[in-house]
């Protein structure tokens, strides 16, 4: 019931940021839109699995990312909070993360997290260090 709760809350939050428009750093970086990953590894380990879809949101001021799996149709992970993109810069001020058998993920809630990034066409790719380990993620651009 818990876990719906926050995915409700984050889908709203999502809902509300677009609804308010897109910001001028989030407009300038291409960063807002919906992103699928290619790639994603967390300290050195692969944290894409088979059957599990992620899928990450960016309005022009908010995040949200959501796993599930689409062979059980469970929601297997999800994370919102607000952003701010100064250059290749993307800073992540997190509201909310929840991850099936990741306990490390209460440890991010209120915490800012700063990555770099690029974009390259429809493709980002950020990287930074997630409670002290290395983080890359690669998205292909889905809308």
């Amino acid at each position: 019931m818990r876990r719906l709760f926050l995915i409700l809350a984050g889908l709203a939050l999502l809902a509300i940021s677009i609804g308010a428009g897109y910001n001028a750093a989030g407009r300038k970086a291409g960063i807002v839109g919906t992103w699928q990953p290619v790639s994603e590894e967390f300290g050195g380990q692969n944290l894409l699995k088979p059957g599990i879809v992620t899928i990450k949101m960016n309005s022009g001021s908010h995040f949200m990312w959501m796993a599930y799996d689409k062979t059980k149709m469970i929601t297997t992970g999800s994370g919102s909070g607000s952003y701010t993109v100064n250059g290749d810069t993307y800073v992540e001020h997190v509201d909310f993360a929840w991850r099936e058998g990741g306990s490390d993920q209460a440890k991010v809630i209120g915490t800012e997290i700063t990555f770099k990034i690029k974009i390259d066409g429809d493709t980002l790719t950020q990287t930074g260090q997630i409670l002290g380990r290395d983080f890359k993620e690669v998205y292909k651009r889905v809308d």
